[in-house]
């Protein structure tokens, strides 16, 4: 049985348990100091917020002078107040990046030296960097309402309501444009200040594959009630591990990411993620008589791209609908994060190929034996990316003979169809 640390980091050797014990004492020292300033910054922000609410409402007559001053001067004082709270956000925003980088380090260097914090994650909680294994369980970004994200509500609420008292008085401002007069509300700079503070908040604590428009889509699947598989960044981490031990095993497979393509998706290399001419063709697919028309087999119209965003992030057994446009749009962010050539990858060692097999050196093992050093025939490539779309554990002769037309790649068709007798013969298909 594999260890924590093969689990996780399975192309690394730690050999060096003592500069390891070492470097964890260190990392764990830098974090706890590193949470320690947080904290304390935090506070004295909240006394700052305080002390300049009571400023404002205190009657004294030398502060009703000072707070005059800031009146008459409002807009120049609400800039710089503007501004300065922007770059003091930013701060903390970069603070706690480094803090959660210390915790991550922490995590991995616990786990390496192989002390094992799961079995008891009732005492010690298993999302926290105190009883966690997994480093991507520690997060940058950790909830609206978590202790971490008081900076942004303080800054938020106290620059707010400067503004609000500081221009609360003043009449709007009148644009004329071609005599068209346009009346600015002083309100819309408490829009500006909110708008602001949380893109710099939260979009400065994005993790590595996180973008604004996946959080949108995040929300936006949320009231759809599509449910989404946690911890995106782990499940990229671990997608990307199967294709480098396919790599260190010396599996070649370039001709199943040729036939893969010409069969599945052959715009893959020009389209955006989506193509809108396959999700076509897989709805004229839906009617029998338009696929004897066309020549068309049954399919659902996603390229490679929708696929492996279906396979990684979107469980199945929700309403097929509204989980096609989840997919759709998740396949825009997954485009942008990869390469083609990336995306190939991760699609061939993480999909599944038969029923219960997922991705390719499992599938190499259940049909054919020996992983290490594999190299597929051509008849054998076009044999998996058969059993892509084929979750029946059948054998369909018409069907193979279509999708045979559909490559360019020259097939051996005795060698082909021997292949899936031998694995009818054995029990793994079924005519």
């Amino acid at each position: 049985m594999e260890t924590k640390a093969e689990q996780y980091y399975p192309t690394y050797k730690a050999d060096h348990r003592d500069i390891l014990l070492i470097e964890f004492e260190e990392a764990q020292k830098i974090a706890n100091g590193q949470s320690k300033v947080y904290g304390q910054v935090t506070n004295i922000l909240l006394a700052v917020a305080t002390f300049t609410f009571s400023f404002f409402l205190d009657q004294d007559e030398k502060k009703v002078k000072a707070v005059s001053f800031v009146f008459s001067n409002s807009i120049l004082f609400s800039i710089i107040l503007f501004s300065f709270g922007a770059i003091l956000l930013r701060y903390f925003v970069d603070l706690q990046k480094q803090i959660t980088i210390n915790a991550r380090k922490v995590v991995t260097l616990r786990t390496l030296l192989g002390l094992d914090y799961g079995h008891i994650h009732l005492t010690l909680p298993n999302w926290r960097v105190e009883g966690a294994t997994n480093p991507f369980v520690i997060k940058y970004f950790n909830g609206w309402l978590n202790f971490k994200a008081m900076p942004f509500w303080l800054l938020t609420i106290t620059v707010n309501a400067i503004w609000w008292l500081s221009t609360s008085n003043k009449t709007p401002i009148i644009i004329d444009i071609w005599t068209y007069k346009i009346h600015l509300n002083w309100l819309w700079g408490n829009v500006t200040i909110i708008l602001t503070y949380l893109f710099v908040f939260r979009r400065n604590l994005n993790d590595r594959h996180e973008t604004t428009y996946f959080n949108i889509v995040k929300i936006f699947c949320f009231f759809l009630r599509v449910k989404l598989l946690d911890n995106f960044e782990y499940i990229i981490y671990r997608a990307k591990l199967s294709y480098l031990e396919l790599e260190r095993l010396k599996v070649k497979y370039d001709n199943l990411s040729k036939i893969l393509v010409e069969i599945e998706d052959n715009d893959f290399y020009t389209n955006s993620g989506i193509s809108f001419k396959s999700i076509f063709r897989g709805f004229i697919s839906r009617f029998l008589f338009l696929r004897k028309k066309y020549g068309y087999i049954q399919h659902g119209g996603s390229t490679i791209t929708m696929q492996l965003t279906r396979s990684l992030f979107i469980p199945s057994n929700q309403n097929k609908y509204l989980r096609k446009i989840s997919e759709l749009l998740f396949s825009l962010w997954l485009n942008r994060q990869f390469s083609k050539s990336e995306l190939l990858k991760l699609y061939i060692a993480s999909v599944r190929y038969e029923r219960g097999v997922l991705g390719l050196s499992n599938t190499i093992k259940h049909f054919f034996g020996e992983l290490k050093g594999k190299e597929l025939s051509d008849e054998e490539a076009f044999f998996l990316v058969e059993r892509l779309s084929n979750i029946t554990s059948t054998v369909n002769v018409d069907r193979i003979n279509h999708l045979i037309t559909r490559t360019k790649v020259t097939l051996d068709k005795d060698n082909l169809f021997q292949l899936y007798e031998k694995q009818i013969l054995i029990g793994r298909l079924k005519k």
